[in-house]
């Protein structure tokens, strides 16, 4: 759908396409096992090229309403749970790699990463929305709207230290 706001399933689907493709779906399980309690904040930290920035493209496709993903995760670890499609594709999905905003934004990092989630938001909401407004009152106003959670994913956070 966006750029940010419920992503597509390309970057999965590129890296499942990949020859050197290792199936790590069974995170998706623990993920769903902590959705809608108070243990839903997770950070996951490993040396590099250990395989992060495939899981947060995995996520996305996942839970993004951006995807159907439905074919995508046949044969995969976690197409094996019986409850596994409750929860694909149901939510609105924030991805932001920031790498690739710090890259041309140090100054103001937060502030464009708020600009570009309200360029998305503005093109599925239109002027439903009051961008004046903070970001998260803005996220807490579509969730009344939608009833639909957030899962965001914040990639390559480590960029700036």
């Amino acid at each position: 759908m966006g750029v940010y706001f419920n992503p597509n399933n390309e970057s999965f689907t590129r890296d499942k396409n990949s020859k050197i493709y290792v199936d790590k779906t069974g995170l998706l399980e623990f993920l769903n096992n902590i959705l809608g309690t108070n243990s839903n904040c997770i950070a996951v930290s490993h040396a590099r090229r250990f395989g992060k920035s495939h899981a947060a493209g995995m996520i996305d496709a996942y839970y993004s309403l951006g995807s159907d993903s439905a074919k995508l995760f046949e044969n995969t670890k976690i197409a094996s749970n019986p409850d596994y499609e409750n929860n694909m594709n149901k939510y609105n999905v924030i991805h932001l790699d920031i790498s690739s905003i710090w890259d041309f934004y140090k100054e103001n990092v937060v502030e464009k990463i708020i600009e570009y989630i309200y360029k998305d938001l503005k093109n599925v909401f239109g002027d439903e929305l009051d961008y004046q407004d903070s970001i998260s009152y803005v996220l807490m106003t579509i969730y009344k709207k939608t009833g639909i959670p957030f899962v965001i994913i914040i990639d390559e956070w480590d960029c700036v230290i």
